[in-house]
């Protein structure tokens, strides 16, 4: 059921490497919406930092966790954390995968990507690649965030 995509007990992550690679730990993860199936999340290096992106994902299904629940669950083991060094994870096999690659109608491969946040952690599951852009500050990022945010309303 429902129950077992979170935490996960077959999950296993893999390293996803990406310009957003060693960014300043916790990174803020903002949720800037869904449009026309395109998931948009804004990273951001804590205080300290400058390091901004944009993250553009097509996607099936999208959840959100509270960091604290996420760090705690054993959920793909301490493979999903972020250690400083590699950002974005992958999942070799989970349970969604598994569970939407059974309910598929065309028979496509799904893919299950990790964003952990300090406050909040999404994860993804859908068939394409994060599209990432690098910002020069994170007003730009909010403003491209914003400009998205903008089309749903």
């Amino acid at each position: 059921g429902g129950g077992d995509l979170f935490p996960d007990p077959t999950l296993l992550w893999r390293p996803y490497p990406s310009m957003i690679d060693g960014i300043e730990r916790p990174p803020f993860v903002l949720d800037h919406g869904l449009w026309h199936g395109v998931l948009h999340l804004i990273v951001l290096a804590p205080d300290s930092g400058r390091r901004a992106y944009g993250i553009e994902i097509a996607c099936e299904v999208y959840a959100a966790f509270e960091e604290m629940i996420y760090s705690v669950a054993d959920h793909g083991g301490q493979g999903g954390a972020y250690d400083g060094g590699v950002y974005i994870k992958e999942a070799e096999r989970s349970a969604l995968l598994t569970g939407f690659a059974a309910i598929d109608p065309f028979g496509r491969k799904p893919r299950h990507f990790s964003f952990v946040g300090g406050d909040y952690c999404y994860e993804v599951l859908g068939f394409g690649e994060p599209i990432i852009q690098a910002f020069a500050s994170p007003e730009e990022a909010n403003d491209w965030g914003r400009a998205r945010s903008k089309r749903d309303a």
